[in-house]
């Protein structure tokens, strides 16, 4: 069971110890769930003080039964298949003041949680995102996404003025401001956490803030094939937000600037399959390491993965009209 939060307790006299659910969904995540509850049970942060939640999302692979080994509470989600479908069943069990997510590949430092909630002394603050590095990169996919693309920078603005997008990979909310504007969206499969940012802001008019110094190290896939999905949800996240909010003024990604983002996509590949001639013939030549030699490679998949993903969403969403969700979540 998850130690029982004290909901009437003081905050400690020499820090802010707000109450705290942490919620984590899971997939198939033996590989990686044992070293993120390892990390997330020994956190510096009054034991009494926050919870754990687990949420398997239909896992095929035995990690309900390696969760059972922790002292945590682990919850089902069987109807709906998707993270923010899972999400939201957890956010239904929380008793925390605030609410913590982040994902079974991830691993915080001790410091994590006093770290991710301290903006929330300010009330302006409603959401705060948290820093996201790659975790000890071994392969050359997992050295490619780490050092070169990070795709996983967090509370950044589309443009100036406009909301912060904020990534549940290491995310902190108040909970009743997300109880209040309706939770996470579960049919959409990706680009969720996103939406959430943008309307909790837009309702509330409080911040989203950054803190760069509350840390979670990300264990990446370790294949090609994986690198090619994370671009392609990548690509397919954005016309859908694009679809949702495509009528917002100033809306700073409309069909217009994607076709040409696009266009630009396109000529890169070309870039990238040149470079794959040049490199394996002048790299070997100068005794280049093999990194050198893949880099234009691994940038051709994942540009790849992009573009695929963009027009499979123009697809589904006939060109930004169709909002598809709206009949239930498709599973790409």
């Amino acid at each position: 069971m998850s130690p029982q939060i004290d909901l009437n307790a003081e905050n400690n006299s020499e820090g802010f110890f707000p109450t705290v659910s942490i919620v984590i969904p899971v997939y198939n995540g033996m590989r990686t769930i044992r070293n993120c509850l390892d990390a997330i049970l020994a956190v510096d942060y009054p034991q009494d003080r926050y919870e754990v939640i687990v949420v398997d999302n239909n896992s095929r692979d035995g990690t309900p039964e390696v969760v059972k080994q922790y002292p945590v509470k682990l919850v089902y989600e069987t109807k709906l298949q998707g993270p923010h479908a899972a999400t939201n069943t957890g956010l239904r069990e929380v008793k925390g003041e605030i609410v913590v997510f982040t994902d079974s590949d991830c691993i915080p430092i001790k410091e994590w949680l006093q770290r991710m909630v301290a903006p929330f002394q300010d009330p302006d603050v409603v959401a705060v995102g948290g820093q996201i590095e790659p975790y000890q990169p071994k392969t050359r996919v997992e050295r490619f996404l780490g050092n070169e693309i990070r795709p996983f920078i967090n509370c950044v603005e589309m443009a100036p003025g406009f909301p912060k997008s904020v990534l549940t990979g290491n995310a902190a909310y108040r909970t009743q401001a997300v109880l209040d504007v309706g939770m996470f969206n579960p049919n959409l499969y990706t680009g969720s956490e996103v939406d959430m940012a943008w309307r909790i802001q837009w309702k509330t008019g409080k911040r989203v803030v950054s803190a760069p110094e509350a840390v979670v190290y990300h264990m990446f896939s370790a294949n090609v094939k994986r690198l090619f999905r994370h671009f392609k949800i990548y690509g397919y996240s954005e016309v859908l937000l694009a679809t949702l909010y495509k009528d917002m003024p100033n809306y700073p990604r409309n069909s217009k600037v994607q076709a040409k983002v696009m266009l630009k996509q396109v000529r890169a590949l070309f870039t990238y399959l040149g470079s794959i001639v040049y490199r394996g013939i002048v790299g070997r030549l100068r005794g280049k390491d093999y990194d050198y030699l893949t880099l234009p490679v691994m940038w051709l998949v994942a540009e790849s993965g992009s573009i695929y993903g963009k027009l499979l969403c123009m697809w589904h969403t006939r060109y930004y009209r169709k909002q598809f969700w709206l009949n239930g979540p498709k599973v790409i």
